[in-house]
């Protein structure tokens, strides 16, 4: 591999052309074999972006196994390109083409030997989300809508009691869901009753839980949208089997970030707890002595029952991730070893 990278490097350094702009690297082009080496020439920029050394020490050896196979079989297909072109006019040649070409096959060879990660291609950067902004969507889109924007939303950090409104939104929101999952899926609809449960023990527990900070707003009215348009989709809707799966993927997503939002408020300070203080009976011959509260400052996140609550059955389990070579691959190895047939073969070879 090391022998890759200078192979690499001297290609780099000794070419006298410039290199592609940030401007022409997301340019579409209309040659299209312009636009395949563009499309690569993106996706390895956003590679070197996302394996960056602050980046790369959490690779495992396997996944890093993975990305050095793909910048062999790109330098292979490089050296395919120089080769088929370089008798083209004032086309620039690579520098060290046959030593890239023998480099890149001896690291794809040594990758080949393990086995492959891909679940790589599910680490790096991926786009900002941003909220679904407009009227509302008719039906069952509208909910699906506000649920996704409560995402966005809650990037910003809630308060106690905008917190409490959005785990009971979300509470009302999964128990009206339940009946349409049964008629399609009734192990998702399970899960759904299992997630109403939890969310009506968080509801209890946060009720001695307070703190200012935060704001929220903006999460809160998307959590009220969302039941509000639940409440008014007809009863005889029929919830296909994809959108079920939408509002389970963003299920997971917010109870992932509820669950985030209750840990940082204990480490922030933001929240406190709502505390009986012991008093002395005075002897006035008061039928009824109120209890005496107070609001003490968290020390330790497993303190509070909401916490602990949140780590044992609202924050969800991680996923095995099923990865693939893809599409993209499959077509790119299988251009390497084409080989195009012969202008003059057999059955196309001129005959009186």
């Amino acid at each position: 591999m090391s022998e890759l990278a200078r192979a690499l490097e001297l290609a780099r350094d000794q070419a006298t052309t410039p290199a592609a702009s940030t401007t022409e690297i997301p340019t579409p082009s209309s040659n299209d074999v312009v636009e395949h080496w563009r499309l690569a020439a993106r996706a390895a920029a956003l590679a070197e972006h996302d394996t960056a050394p602050d980046l790369a020490v959490h690779l495992t050896a396997a996944q890093a196994r993975t990305i050095a196979g793909d910048v062999a079989a790109i330098s292979q297909a490089l050296v395919v390109l120089d080769r088929r072109y370089r008798n083209t006019p004032d086309w620039e040649s690579l520098a060290g083409c046959d030593r890239l070409g023998w480099a890149a096959l001896a690291t794809a060879l040594d990758v080949s030997l393990g086995q492959p990660d891909y679940s790589v291609d599910q680490t790096g950067w991926r786009p900002r989300t941003k909220p679904i902004r407009g009227p509302a969507k008719p039906g069952i889109l509208g909910v699906l809508q506000a649920e996704h924007n409560l995402v966005v939303r809650l990037k910003s950090f809630p308060n106690a009691m905008n917190l409490r409104l959005i785990v009971d939104s979300q509470r009302l929101l999964t128990s009206q869901l339940i009946p349409y999952a049964e008629r399609v899926d009734p192990e998702l609809a399970e899960q759904w009753r299992a997630r109403t449960a939890t969310y009506s023990r968080v509801q209890r527990e946060l009720r001695n839980v307070g703190g200012a900070l935060g704001n929220g707003a903006g999460a809160t009215a998307e959590a009220a949208n969302a039941v509000s348009r639940m409440k008014a989709l007809p009863s005889d809707t029929v919830i296909e089997p994809r959108m079920l799966g939408g509002f389970q993927s963003l299920f997971r997503r917010i109870d992932g970030r509820i669950s985030d939002v209750l840990e940082a408020g204990v480490e922030r300070g933001a929240f406190v707890q709502r505390v009986a203080v012991p008093r002395l009976v005075s002897g006035e011959g008061r039928l009824v002595h109120p209890v005496r509260e107070r609001f003490v400052p968290v020390a330790r996140a497993a303190d509070l029952e909401v916490i602990r609550t949140a780590r044992e059955h609202l924050r969800p389990r991680d996923e095995p991730r099923v990865a693939s070579p893809g599409a993209s691959r499959v077509d790119l190895h299988a251009a390497l070893v084409h080989r195009p047939p012969d202008k003059l073969a057999q059955g196309d070879t001129p005959h009186l």
